[in-house]
């Protein structure tokens, strides 16, 4: 239990770590930083999923199986929608006078940032939310590169991992948020059936030892599908 503990708030030290660092953390840092630990190389690519889920983008982490990214599947068709904002916002990018070097540079690597939205498109994310976040993530790298001395292989990747971190929080959302519906309906189904069981209404304790959870969880679960918590003999 001690280790668990200790895991724990290792987690959520590194999770600091790379918040504080603007939502992103290199591969190797994380490796770094559960050297003492003798991690596995499966138990380092939990963590790193742990933390895209949490919307840090690790850099140099190729997902495994499970994630978005390593579905074998073709990028999802654009919307009608993501279509004309596609078209518009390539206009605009054509329109940038690119007066500064700055301005030359995000003119150079907006359009890439499109191609990898594209080619990462998920069905269920609107394409111009995975181009805002690779445009933050583009933003962040160049800023760590002095003009014209950046890696691009280096730039791209952090817009990838951006992206990343986008789908996969998503994912994770969407995730719990089907898991609570389940224990929602199967909370409700209980107390249906314990009610007939019993020829009548139950308590929360009643329910909680016939689940297995406590009565906190139960509690916490009727919060959510709106139900008023007390007991009812």
């Amino acid at each position: 239990m001690a280790d668990r503990l200790e895991f724990k708030e290792k987690l959520s030290g590194i999770l600091s770590a790379a918040r504080e660092q603007g939502g992103k953390i290199a591969l190797e840092d994380v490796e770094l930083y559960f050297e003492e630990d003798r991690l596995s190389q499966e138990q380092i690519d939990l963590v790193c999923e742990y933390l895209l889920a949490q919307k840090i983008a690790v850099t140099g982490y190729v997902p495994k199986s499970g994630t978005v990214k390593e579905r074998k599947e073709e990028p999802a068709s654009l919307s009608n929608e993501e279509q004309s904002y596609i078209e518009e916002y390539l206009k605009d990018i054509d329109q940038m006078q690119g007066k500064s070097l700055d301005e030359a540079r995000m003119a150079y690597y907006l359009p890439k940032v499109v191609d990898e939205a594209l080619k990462m498109h998920h069905v269920e994310i609107f394409v111009g939310d995975m181009i805002q976040e690779g445009n933050i993530s583009l933003m962040m790298a160049l800023d760590e590169c002095k003009e014209g001395q950046e890696d691009e292989e280096a730039v791209m990747e952090a817009v990838r991992a951006g992206m990343q971190a986008l789908l996969e929080s998503q994912t994770e959302t969407r995730r719990q948020d089907k898991k609570m519906v389940e224990r929602v309906s199967e909370l409700d189904e209980t107390i249906k059936g314990m009610s007939e069981e019993l020829g009548r209404k139950v308590s929360v304790e009643e329910v909680a030892d016939r689940l297995g959870i406590t009565e906190a969880e139960i509690e916490d679960i009727l919060k959510l599908a709106g139900e008023e918590v007390k007991d009812q003999e």
